[in-house]
């Protein structure tokens, strides 16, 4: 699934790279936060506040927190990604080179709740991932069909020494696992995609790069628009990224990009929103029992 996802985007764009931090409930809540402004040790302490500590990170996708004194992390993570992509081609010559007449379309939706504590996680998530097209844009990709696949993953990891990597297995049992790969290629993907944006603890020392937008309610990292058109081709790309904070801690981070482009026989585009609200303190996780 990782690489149908990249080879769509590679075809759409032509060699053009766009990075998009992209994504109703969660989503809403993030946007609509209002966020606080603050100093620069407030920021690198809540940024450093998202981090999740392991004693040992191997096969892990996760950072271990750099002050031993630190607060054990404790706290619970709401994720929504909603993301809509299309591209086609007519057919004929585009750039120089003779290709067929192609479409591809995908639809991913997913919500997730992450709770962080007593030395382990919880990993809950729903998700929607649709990827249809032409027979030859799906072979080009690599694809013998269109994928559409609704799923959970739900797991547990004890961060104890030694790690423990708890999933279920067709029968619904709670069993030991090595890694995430030991789940399906989707949910392995569907995991990775939601745990890539959990912890925000690189951010610290990074207050200087964003300023604080009313307007956006919170700190911007990314807020602009690029359009560009002539000789009959146009692109229109947009995207933000905030960064929102309450009561002194990281409370959401509210993303959204878009992109329309139409040039020498092709056509595409993307819409995206994520977003992601963290609630501190409080929180438990039990680990399953394992037969």
């Amino acid at each position: 699934m990782k690489k149908t996802i990249l080879a769509i985007g590679s075809v759409a764009l032509s060699g053009c790279l766009l990075f998009a931090f992209a994504g109703c409930g969660t989503v809403n809540k993030a946007k609509s936060m209002k966020g606080e402004e603050v100093t620069e040790d407030v920021w690198d302490a809540a940024m450093a506040g998202t981090a999740y500590e392991t004693e040992t990170s191997v096969a892990l996708p996760v950072q271990t927190v750099a002050d031993e004194t630190a607060e054990a992390p404790n706290y619970k993570a709401e994720f929504e990604i909603k993301m809509k992509y299309e591209f086609a081609t007519e057919g004929g010559e585009i750039f120089g080179q003779t290709v067929e007449a192609m479409e591809a379309n995908l639809e991913m939706n997913a919500s997730s709740e992450v709770v962080i504590a007593n030395n382990a996680m919880h990993f809950n998530m729903d998700y929607s991932v649709k990827v249809d097209g032409s027979e030859n844009l799906l072979a080009l990709m690599g694809m013998e069909e269109a994928v559409s696949e609704d799923g959970n993953v739900e797991l547990y990891i004890s961060f104890a020494d030694p790690v423990g990597f708890f999933i279920k297995d067709g029968e619904g049992n709670w069993i030991s696992a090595s890694a995430a790969g030991d789940l399906s290629e989707m949910a392995e993907t569907m995991y990775e995609a939601c745990l890539g944006i959990l912890d925000q603890s690189a951010l610290v020392g990074a207050f200087a790069e964003y300023s604080y937008s009313e307007e956006k309610k919170g700190y911007v990292a990314a807020d602009g628009d690029l359009s560009a058109s002539g000789g009959g081709a146009s692109l229109n790309i947009g995207g933000e990224l905030i960064y929102k904070f309450k009561d002194g801690k990281l409370g959401a981070i509210y993303s959204q990009a878009s992109m329309n482009m139409a040039e020498e026989g092709m056509s595409g585009g993307m819409e995206a929103e994520v977003g992601l609200v963290y609630t501190y303190g409080g929180q438990s996780v039990t680990l399953p029992s394992v037969a």
